[in-house]
């Protein structure tokens, strides 16, 4: 791609789930990342806090307390998520294995 100034231009990918394989449709330059929403200040969203659960304390089955224990099951379609978010970072940031058809549920926890 070619300068833009200051920041690298990045590459961005628009991918179809429609196929038996996916199939990428659009490859494009872009500039930034949002960093996604959960960089936002804490003070925007505290007061809508419903609960804060300790880690050591957390009982639901879905909890992931470290990189080390994430993981995708399968339950005939529906597909389990037990992930991690540490600010921009997701983990597992590949997930392979979903069909067509597939419901999957993402359970992270930060």
């Amino acid at each position: 791609y070619l300068p833009t100034g200051p920041e690298l231009t990045q590459s961005a990918h628009l991918y179809s789930l429609s196929f038996s394989k996916m199939q990428l449709l659009l490859d494009f330059p872009t500039t930034g990342e949002p960093h996604y929403a959960q960089a936002i200040p804490a003070s925007l969203i505290l007061d809508k806090q419903i609960r804060t659960v300790a880690l050591a304390e957390n009982k639901d089955p879905y909890v992931t307390r470290s990189e080390q224990d994430v993981k995708v099951e399968r339950s005939g379609r529906v597909v389990h998520v037990s992930m991690t978010a540490i600010r921009s970072h997701f983990m597992p940031d590949n997930i392979e294995g979903i069909q067509l058809g597939d419901t999957f549920k993402f359970h992270v926890t930060n």
